[in-house]
């Protein structure tokens, strides 16, 4: 086999690797107390953050 063959083989793996641990994460449930966190937000003034308070308004 060449080194192309053993780059697509590791190319293969890797994405394998990156699937399975996106779905593991993705169905983890979230720590007690992290469930609702805009919710308890009170506002960092970071504006660019998800969780602030005025991209909900």
């Amino acid at each position: 086999m060449n080194n192309i063959g053993y780059a697509l083989i590791f190319m293969a793996i890797m994405v394998g690797i990156f699937i399975l641990t996106y779905l593991g994460n993705k169905n983890t449930p979230k720590p007690e107390g992290c469930e609702d966190l805009k919710a308890d937000c009170g506002g960092c003034h970071d504006i660019s953050c998800g969780h602030h308070p005025a991209h909900t308004e």
